[in-house]
């Protein structure tokens, strides 16, 4: 008796999950945000208080990313990030939710922007450069080795201060 009770009761438990609701079933995580450097870090800040879809319909800059995340910060109590932590959202947000400025492709203005647009494009996607998040010395240390081994033209130094100084203020690492 004891063993059918038994029986029954692993089966009734063990069974649940062949008949569970889909809705039961583990949810796809980060809510379908596009993976890139910076997904978790976007998806846990901002779900803290809000939901995502209030979050990806903006399309604003990452100027204008920026102004709203001080803005929380300041007016609505949201604890500040770590400064790696806000250069990563900022990117992520720019680069998957940012305007569609189709001239330069997202690069926000600033100066140095059209050499970076031109020297990086020639070879890739802007969505693979904004995602990088390198300090200013990686950044340096990535085009010498893009110039060495992958055969890309050397900037002139002039030219290459403003690619670094571009690349570590809009994607590197504060």
């Amino acid at each position: 008796m004891v063993s059918i009770v038994r029986f029954i009761s692993i089966l009734a438990l063990g069974g649940w999950g062949l008949f569970a609701p889909a809705g039961l079933a583990a949810e796809e995580p980060f809510e379908g945000l596009p993976e890139g450097q910076g997904r978790e870090a976007t998806y846990f800040n901002c779900t803290a208080c809000h939901s995502i879809q209030q979050v990806t319909q903006q399309g604003m800059d990452r100027e204008d990313w920026g102004d709203t995340l001080d803005r929380m910060v300041a007016s609505n109590n949201m604890h500040p990030m770590q400064p790696w932590a806000r250069t990563m959202v900022l990117n992520y947000l720019a680069t998957h939710y940012g305007t569609d400025d189709e001239d330069w492709l997202g690069l926000p203005p600033g100066n140095g922007r059209d050499e970076v647009f031109y020297t990086c494009q020639a070879c890739h996607s802007l969505k693979t450069v904004q995602q990088q998040g390198l300090s200013k010395d990686s950044w340096k240390e990535t085009l010498v080795w893009m110039v060495e081994e992958q055969g890309m033209s050397e900037p002139e130094p002039d030219e290459l201060k403003l690619i670094l100084d571009y690349l570590s203020t809009y994607y590197g690492i504060n």
